[in-house]
């Protein structure tokens, strides 16, 4: 019974694994693909500097995750429905913005040449866009609650967590991505870029006011626990 378990067990994760791999895979062939089409060419040492952030970030998440957080590995690789009348709207403006950051950055960085930033901007881009990762993982681990839709999750027992970043600010997950979008324009040098991740960072800020407001009406405990941690993106602020 146990080696069937063991196996079945192993046979989920290598599924799990192949799927991140495809989606992966996939997203990353549509922003590269829009990136270098855009730029009109392949010869762009920023364009392949962001792709390979995005490699290096993302196998280490699915490496380190797998380890200290399995449960919610699988959970975020399911498809999953948009349920919610306020996570529709977010989605209807996210997409559209999400996709024109490349076309944007590649547009204005090389075949236009619109605006320009400095070479140097890369390495503040890095270094916010790790450490967007490193927030947005730090949460993933401590929270096996983490999916990409919003809802109150009874079946696997949800409650509030609040250790980690979540002893924080209450929204630490959309505080990595928002550090993520804004690292993207440095990296690729482009001053319009922040136009495009700008609308995605702002639906991103309004889904946390109606996801907190959800929370405080339908998770036990979540009203107590804003309490104690007031702040749902900057600590001290807001």
């Amino acid at each position: 019974m146990e080696g069937n378990e063991l196996r079945t067990g192993n046979k989920s994760s290598s599924l799990h694994l192949a799927r991140l791999c495809v989606d992966f895979l996939f997203s990353l062939g549509v922003f590269g693909g829009l990136l270098f089409w855009a730029a009109g060419t392949l010869s762009w040492t920023r364009g392949w500097t962001h792709v390979g952030l995005w490699i290096v970030t993302v196998v280490a998440n699915v490496v380190i995750l797998r380890r200290t957080n399995p449960d919610v590995f699988a959970v975020r690789l399911k498809r999953q429905r948009v349920g919610e009348k306020f996570d529709k709207v977010v989605l209807s403006l996210v997409l559209p913005a999400a996709l024109a950051i490349p076309v944007v950055a590649g547009l204005d960085a090389v075949r236009y040449e619109w605006t320009f930033l400095p070479l140097w901007a890369i390495c503040p881009g890095i270094v916010v866009h790790v450490a967007g990762d490193a927030f947005v993982l730090w949460a993933m681990i401590v929270n096996p609650y983490v999916e990409k839709e919003v809802r109150i999750q009874t079946e696997r027992g949800h409650r509030v967590i609040t250790t980690g970043p979540y002893a924080i600010v209450r929204h630490p997950m959309y505080v990595s991505f928002i550090l993520i979008l804004a690292s993207i324009p440095l990296v690729l040098g482009s001053w319009w870029t922040f136009l495009p991740a700008g609308v995605v960072g702002l639906a991103l800020i309004i889904r946390t006011t109606f996801e907190d407001r959800m929370l405080r009406e339908e998770l036990p405990g979540y009203e107590d626990y804003t309490l104690k941690t007031r702040y749902r993106l900057i600590p001290g602020i807001w």
